[in-house]
């Protein structure tokens, strides 16, 4: 695709989703770099382009056609890292990390934020330097939202989010919770629920990441004993991921249920959501890094990425 192409359709969808390209534009290049490459007098870089697409749906699977051998590589790396960390297959996730060290470029500030949250995730699921974990993925989120604190308290509509900066706000809210401060990680989450319902996304994406979010809601309230709330989350989570036919974080969800349903003494209910989560991980016999169904019941772990 020509580059005034490239420039024009990112104008024509930019206009379409009722955004400036100084909301666009933000942590990733100026509003007068956007300007020129709507208007064709600028070469996008493919980092550029594929930042600009991932907070536009519908455009933002497009950078892949433009990709190098090295960048598909590396792309299908940041796949099978987020599928490792999901799974708990920590030594593939930790070697496919090390692939993506190597193959990473310093100078792109995307692959520098998806290194650092990853390396933070990865700690966090192993419980391993557990006082690193927060601010390294504050400093990630700073490399494309370097005011964010501030931005956050704006109009939601003034905020666009790429997936990667909302995988990085639910891990905080996760990080927040494990240091017991929980209003603040349920503002975190409940800002993501919110965002995701208010902006125009992709059905397909936003039905993969709403679970996560969903789910990490109802973790959060089930440590506030508001037990009927994350049900209630719980349950619109399970819909998505059967409208999305991702069933990853569906186990996740079906154990958060049955905790609440014990605590309120409704031990009917919450043997039914044992025995569905049971039935979804023994189908796959894959139990997260945990050696039975037991363990992954009684870990109640929240959800840290999904893809």
């Amino acid at each position: 695709m020509p580059t005034y192409g490239m420039g024009e359709a990112i104008r024509e969808m930019r206009g379409r989703m009722g955004y400036t390209q100084e909301e666009l534009a933000y942590g990733i290049c100026t509003p007068g770099t956007l300007s020129r490459i709507e208007n064709g007098r600028e070469i996008v870089s493919k980092q550029v382009f594929r930042a600009l697409c991932s907070r536009m749906p519908g455009m933002h699977h497009m950078w892949i056609s433009f990709d190098t051998k090295k960048e598909m590589q590396r792309s299908k790396l940041c796949k099978q890292i987020l599928v490792y960390l999901e799974l708990r297959k920590m030594a593939e996730a930790k070697n496919a990390m090390k692939q993506y060290g190597i193959l990473k470029e310093e100078k792109n500030p995307f692959c520098r934020q998806f290194a650092m949250y990853t390396q933070a995730v990865y700690q966090a699921i192993l419980k391993e330097r557990e006082e690193e974990i927060l601010p390294k993925l504050k400093q990630a989120l700073e490399i494309t939202i370097p005011d964010y604190v501030k931005r956050f308290q704006m109009p939601k509509k003034t905020v666009i989010l790429t997936y990667d900066e909302i995988y990085i706000l639910s891990n905080m809210g996760i990080a927040y919770a494990k240091q017991r401060e929980t209003e603040t990680a349920f503002r975190i989450l409940y800002y993501l629920k919110y965002y995701l319902e208010s902006r125009m996304l992709d059905p397909e994406d936003s039905a993969k990441i709403r679970p996560m979010i969903l789910g990490n809601l109802a973790w959060i309230l089930e440590k506030q004993s508001r037990y009927e709330e994350a049900v209630k989350q719980c349950d619109n989570g399970i819909e998505s991921c059967f409208f999305s036919g991702n069933y990853t974080v569906l186990p996740h969800l079906f154990c958060i249920r049955a905790w609440c349903y014990t605590a309120s003494k409704d031990f009917r209910m919450a043997e039914k959501s044992m025995r569905q989560a049971k039935a979804i991980l023994d189908l796959t016999e894959e139990y997260r890094g945990y050696g039975s169904f037991e363990e992954f019941y009684k870990a109640i772990d929240p959800v840290f990425v999904t893809f």
